[in-house]
């Protein structure tokens, strides 16, 4: 029997659920076309309880349904309304999915072989030059990035401790002015050279940097374990089958006993800023695996590929989700930026730049709030447009990517 996560965050997402799930169960008998049947809502039920692990077929239908809820809520103040932030907040606070083949532990801390075979270095510098490449989309984003967190600054009752998350880069985080309006600005990021190569050329009053401490850390706590993992797997000498099977049970055991620690004990941020980190911190692992695998047995496609996902976007959003949680219980304040939806474009006949159409949604969702459990609540919001790159000759596509802003802090527990 594994123990369970419990607290009042997944206790409060798991009621929502299961408020929502039963009202379903009558208003799913008079609808056409429901997102899901009522067997399959009373197999959720099952599964958010505890009593079983969620089967991949599954996944989808729990993403429709709370998506379906959410929107219902939205339009109808009675309807008991729930998202997947709380369905996979609710799951989180059980490891009925575990595995004792690969009991996962949260470490914040990367030895440099997973680093390297994670290509961080080379994202940190792939973003430098597609920033170069397209510096008025970048500017503009960044402009829009900075005054949403400034503004977040000025709710602030202290000042003494703000701490940003995925400081690395830093193109569009007003760090000079945290430093100034705050006694002690901590920096975050995977990347240490990158990070210190960021304070030196951003920061340049010497007492502004006194105020600033970087700190190297792997936010998601299990990218050395799961790098150690793949190797296990792809050591061994199946066919294509054995290995896409052998790292779907990986994917889908995941499970931390408990949430990631972004602070010290005794350390608690007035103001908490996650920037650009979210739809990030599960990529870097699906790339590795997927070119281990094409190196192997040549490249996806079809059905086998949809196959090779489906595990691989279950443990995206699970991640996703616990790097939320993190987010929670060490800080006033909460700043929580992110892109949501990718929209690709193509240069067309006429060399005219258009939307294509396809749409690739990092979180899973359409809106970031869909993401946000019922414990936490917002009181600022802003949305824009970031154009990241231009489409190019040859149908190379380009990217137009929708990112929100959201500023969180806990509701008041009552009962």
């Amino acid at each position: 029997m594994v123990s369970a996560r419990t607290d009042a965050l997944a206790a409060a997402s798991l009621e929502a659920v299961e408020r929502a799930l039963a009202w379903y169960a009558d208003e799913v008998l008079l609808a056409e076309k429901p997102p899901i049947t009522a067997a399959e809502a009373a197999d959720l039920r099952v599964v958010l309880r505890g009593e079983g692990s969620l089967r991949p077929a599954q996944l989808e239908g729990l993403v429709r349904f709370t998506h379906t809820m959410f929107l219902v809520g939205q339009r109808t103040a009675d309807v008991p309304t729930c998202n997947l932030g709380d369905a996979l907040t609710a799951l989180a606070a059980h490891g009925a999915h575990a595995s004792a083949r690969w009991p996962w532990r949260w470490d914040p801390t990367l030895d440099a072989e997973a680093f390297a075979k994670l290509r961080f270095s080379e994202a940190s510098a792939g973003i430098a030059k597609i920033r170069r490449q397209n510096r008025d989309g970048w500017a503009a984003h960044a402009s829009r990035n900075r005054a949403f967190i400034e503004q977040a600054v000025s709710g602030c009752a202290r000042r003494d401790l703000a701490v940003v998350l995925g400081a690395g880069q830093a193109f569009d985080l007003p760090l000079p002015e945290l430093a100034k309006a705050f006694e002690r600005l901590v920096l975050v990021d995977i990347d240490g050279p990158t990070l210190e190569a960021t304070i030196s050329a951003v920061v340049k009053d010497p007492g502004l940097r006194a105020r600033i401490e970087p700190r190297v850390m792997d936010l998601t706590g299990i990218n050395g374990q799961l790098v150690r993992a793949l190797e296990e797997v792809f050591s061994h000498g199946g066919d294509a089958a054995a290995i896409a099977s052998d790292l779907s049970e990986l994917c889908r055991s995941y499970w931390l006993p408990e949430p990631p620690a972004l602070l010290g004990s005794n350390e608690r941020a007035d103001l908490l800023v996650s920037d650009l980190v979210l739809s990030q911190v599960a990529w870097p692992q699906r790339v590795h695996a997927l070119r281990l695998y094409e190196q192997r047995f040549g490249k996806l496609a079809g059905e086998a590929e949809r196959t090779w996902v489906l595990p691989w976007w279950e443990l995206e959003l699970r991640i996703q989700q616990d790097h939320i949680t993190s987010l929670t219980g060490c800080a006033d304040r909460i700043v929580l930026c992110s892109d949501v939806i990718n929209r690709l474009t193509l240069v067309d006949s006429a060399g005219v730049e258009r939307e294509t159409g396809r749409k690739v949604f990092a979180l899973g969702v359409s809106q970031l709030a869909e993401r946000i459990p019922r414990a936490l609540e917002s009181d600022q919001h802003e949305a824009w447009e970031w154009v990241r790159y231009h489409a190019g000759s040859g149908n190379a596509p380009g990217s137009r990517m929708d990112v929100e802003g959201l500023v969180l802090r806990e509701r008041p527990r009552t009962g």
